[in-house]
């Protein structure tokens, strides 16, 4: 949602070409139409296989691993196939600069040398789900693996920038280079929904694919809905988001309902009167609670799901400890009115601080500079 609002903004400005790596079930939610780009191509991520090309499978990837020395989420993320795609978008699109997003993907960096590169990290240079399933030991050599990663792949960027300040400040001094931050926006519908009206439901909303996102709902089954659940025992916590076969017993627990998939969030918040975020590892900016604001629905988490959000509160409420938590939560639950004010400030703020075409703008203005400067001048 993050990049997707970026890029309709910046389409305002330029002509876009995309190639990108999908999941099996991503090509299907694309509706090809409505999107901002002139030059557009796909490829599969590599599936992990049944019977013996399983076997085969797993052998490519601890070789990728434990001989080559790459981490695991890169080494999944390798593939000749979209070598190929990124020779067609520079021979066909013949762009003028290259943004690459997430870690992961900077492993194709070499590919456009001869191209201003703007690499832009989303989780200060090793994402959250980087676990080898391989135990401790497994990952903390991965551990290893993607600062090694990172100190060899993104100082061939032109330009390196990261989601948050604070994820800035870790990588510029990690690598010993300048990095700049690129904001976040979000696309803000034209009303917002009305938290005063919806049931005494409280949402979490995440990929649960992602490991954070599956242990927050775990940690908030188990230690925040008993606490809401004794003083309102009507509470429901809802779970949406895609790959929720992955939240295993989670919607076996009397006042959890798992959603799944939505196409539509506005309808989705429509349901709710408080989205709960909090995170408990990872970095970058949590997207959820940003989109949540952006439709007038107020935001209950910690100081690590709070990254990237400067909402004041009660739009906005910050608490580490579980019970302090489940006790905002129940405020805005129990007091309708304080919900829907609670829910109009995030909408307001959302209105002045997650505006694309700032963002947007300030993106087109760096690429200007690194194309007049031209490409083999790394900063």
């Amino acid at each position: 949602m993050y990049v997707g609002a970026l890029c309709r903004a910046l389409a305002t400005h330029a002509e876009l070409g995309l190639a990108a790596l999908l999941h099996k079930d991503e090509d299907s939610h694309l509706q090809r139409e409505r999107l901002p780009f002139q030059w557009l191509t796909t490829t599969r991520l590599p599936q992990r296989p049944r019977g013996l090309a399983m076997r085969r499978h797993q052998i490519g990837m601890l070789w990728r691993w434990g001989v080559c020395g790459m981490p695991l989420v890169a080494a999944k993320h390798l593939t000749t196939e979209f070598h190929g795609v990124l020779d067609r978008a520079v021979a066909e699109f013949q762009p003028d600069a290259v943004l690459i997003e997430l870690a992961q993907m900077a492993q194709y960096l070499p590919h456009f040398s001869t191209l201003p590169t703007v690499l832009t990290d989303h989780e200060a240079g090793m994402p959250a789900n980087a676990r080898t399933q391989l135990g401790a030991i497994a990952d903390r050599r991965d551990a290893r693996l993607w600062r090694r990663y990172v100190h060899r792949y993104y100082p061939q960027a032109s330009l390196l920038q990261a989601v948050t300040t604070e994820d800035a400040q870790l990588l510029s001094t990690q690598l010993g280079l300048p990095v700049a931050t690129r904001h976040a926006v979000i696309d803000i519908p034209r009303r917002p929904v009305s938290p005063h009206t919806a049931p005494q439901r409280a949402l979490f909303l995440g990929d649960y694919s992602h490991f954070p996102n599956r242990e927050a709902a775990a940690i908030l089954t188990r230690e925040v809905l008993p606490l809401l659940r004794a003083q309102v025992p009507t509470v429901e916590l809802w779970f949406a988001g895609p790959n929720a076969d992955r939240l295993q017993g989670i919607g076996n627990v009397e006042g959890v309902h798992v959603v799944g998939y939505v196409a539509s969030l506005t309808a989705l918040f429509g349901q709710v009167r408080v989205m709960l975020g909090p995170a408990f590892s990872g970095s970058g900016f949590r997207v959820k609670c940003l989109t949540a604001l952006a439709h007038g629905l107020p935001v209950i988490t910690n100081t690590l799901g709070a990254r990237g959000c400067s909402a004041p509160s009660p739009a906005c409420t910050i608490e580490d400890d579980m019970k302090s938590l489940a006790g905002a939560t129940l405020r805005l639950l129990q007091d309708p009115q304080s919900a829907s004010q609670a829910g109009s400030l995030g909408y307001a703020w959302a209105q002045q601080k997650l505006v694309a075409e700032t963002v947007a703008a300030e993106q087109i203005e760096r690429i200007r500079t690194l194309i007049a400067r031209g490409p083999r001048n790394k900063s």
